[in-house]
């Protein structure tokens, strides 16, 4: 006679390591120790467990005990979900969840499955057990899905189980498929707390995001590892109209992404519909997407997909990226490495990252603005006095040469002071444009005070100075705007001379400027 509580108890132990489980891998000890348990137990010679695969309907060999070469060989076998229905028909049933099929009453050839047949020789006992018997016991979830399937064989006593015996080992079954929801349940469980976790890591990087591109692939590196999409890629479009831009990309073929073919969008409107939205990203059928775009042959497809009615199969999963109320891009995301379509828990980690993903955009625009603020003149829109010292000592240390115009507006204050600061505003503003409009790319315009503008020309000798300061003094007053006071300017230049240090220059330059007002002074 069995004794369920020393059965128990010892399951109890194997069931602890439960604890242990990480990741779907880690359950493989776990079930060999209870194929172990149940076979030492109830003295069965083999024991094999079959562990359901929802990604492709199927079931797989996950442990095989038994001293046979060919038990041992069973291991890692895949068998079509729909191949074990006849196994478990209603003619087969024995007590509250067993399935015992007699010798000779089922064609196994038919199976189209591997299959394990003992060498036997029966004892003599009309209630021997048979080579061509089989013992099996389901395990189900408390949600009735099936998880798997134990399937017994070679009793030690040599005869078929007892009502009793099968009591004891569809009690124990029960607790194996606890064992296994547990397994896979903290699995998952450790799965999400590395998406969290991931998930916090960008969050810190963001506190120190300039460059927007870095921070961009740390999320889409981040939905890789912490999700297990093994592609994603990020697209940016200053406008809906504008083709989405790839910003960052973890396990795409540089000319195979899916959104590198003039995709806008515009174009991507259809596809975010309620229908296929869950916490905000939206998955739909490979094939509605393309009705949706109107393409016949999407030039992308998925490679990891399965077979089951939960799998992933050529799915398009979608985020958009959201500032304030309007879209800036997309996450695209594809082949999920589990083949399974990704539950709410993983979509809600997915909608985190690309909340990431719109807050370093934003932060890096929000860096780049002050940098910009920091080195630039709000009026006038040009690099500012401090902008003006680091690219002169710059210049100065690159032993380049260059020579500096400095310019200084005559007549500011009479247009204040007869027309307002306003008008002086927009004299300085006109002052501005005409010296950005006649220079060559390489040479940059400043203000650095008041009515004081410093003009750098790299490589520029004393020719190439005073037929740009000739251009200047000619297009300035061209800019005054009808019924205003002349905009007049005078011009110093200086290049630089060996020994020369930021102070030297600037200080020839001013003289220069300082002798040309002078001399218009003079003529006036």
């Amino acid at each position: 006679m069995i004794d369920t509580i020393a059965v128990l108890a010892r399951l109890g132990a194997t069931f602890e390591r439960t604890a242990s489980v990480r990741r779907e891998a880690d359950l493989e000890p776990v079930l060999e120790d209870v194929a172990r348990a149940i076979g030492e137990v109830l003295g069965y010679r083999v024991v094999v467990i079959n562990v359901y695969r929802a990604a492709f309907d199927d079931m797989r060999t996950a442990t095989a005990v038994g001293a046979a070469e060919s038990v041992h060989d069973l291991v890692g076998t895949i068998s079509p979900r729909h191949s074990w229905t006849p196994l478990l028909a209603e003619r087969f049933r024995r007590g509250e969840g067993a399935y015992f099929i007699p010798d000779g009453e089922f064609d196994w050839d038919a199976l189209g499955a591997d299959t394990y047949l003992p060498e036997l020789e029966p004892v003599d006992d009309p209630n021997a057990w048979l080579a061509g018997d089989a013992l099996f016991v389901p395990l189900w979830d408390t949600r009735h899905q099936l998880l798997g399937i134990i399937s017994v064989d070679e009793p030690e006593t040599g005869l078929r189980p007892t009502d009793a015996e099968l009591d004891v080992l569809v009690t124990i079954a029960q607790h194996a498929a606890l064992a296994l929801r547990i397994g896979r349940d903290m699995a998952n469980e450790m799965q999400h707390q590395r998406m969290l976790e991931r998930v916090l890591e960008v969050s810190a990087g963001l506190a120190e995001a300039r460059d927007v591109d870095a921070v961009l692939q740390a999320v889409s590196d981040g939905i890789q590892d912490a999700l297990g999409f093994e592609k994603v890629l990020i697209g940016i479009a200053e406008d809906a109209n504008m083709p989405l831009v790839t910003r960052a990309s973890s396990g795409w073929e540089p000319d195979a992404r899916a959104l590198d073919h003039g995709a806008s969008l515009r174009n991507l409107e259809d596809l975010f519909s309620s229908d296929f939205e869950v916490a905000g990203c939206y998955l739909l059928p490979g094939e509605v997407g393309e009705a949706r775009l109107g393409v016949d042959d999407f030039p992308y497809r998925s490679v990891l997909n399965g077979r089951g009615p939960h799998s992933w199969s050529r799915h398009w999963l979608l985020v958009p990226l959201v500032e304030g109320d309007r879209r800036i891009g997309v996450i695209w995301v594809d082949d999920p490495r589990d083949r399974l379509l990704p539950t709410r828990a993983r979509l809600q980690a997915l909608r985190l990252f690309a909340n990431q993903a719109v807050a370093a955009i934003h932060t890096a625009k929000q860096s780049a603005q002050l940098r910009h603020e920091a080195t630039h003149d709000s009026l006038t829109g040009l690099p500012n006095r401090r902008a003006f010292r680091a690219r002169l000592e710059g210049e100065i240390g690159a032993r380049g040469g260059f020579a500096l115009v400095l310019c200084d507006m005559d007549n500011l204050k009479t247009v204040n002071d007869t027309q307002g600061h306003d008008a002086g505003d927009k004299a300085l503003q006109m002052l501005a444009d005409a010296l950005r409009a006649e220079l060559r790319r390489s040479d940059e315009a400043y203000r650095v005070g008041g009515d004081e503008f410093a003009v750098l020309l790299p490589w520029a000798s004393r020719l190439d100075a005073e037929r740009v300061m000739r251009r200047l003094r000619d297009t300035i007053p061209g800019g005054t705007p009808t019924g205003a006071d002349r905009i007049e300017a005078s011009f110093g230049i200086a290049l630089l001379e060996p020994g020369d240090d930021a102070e030297r220059v600037i200080t020839r330059a001013d003289q220069a400027l300082y002798q040309a007002k002078r001399r218009r002074i003079e003529v006036a």
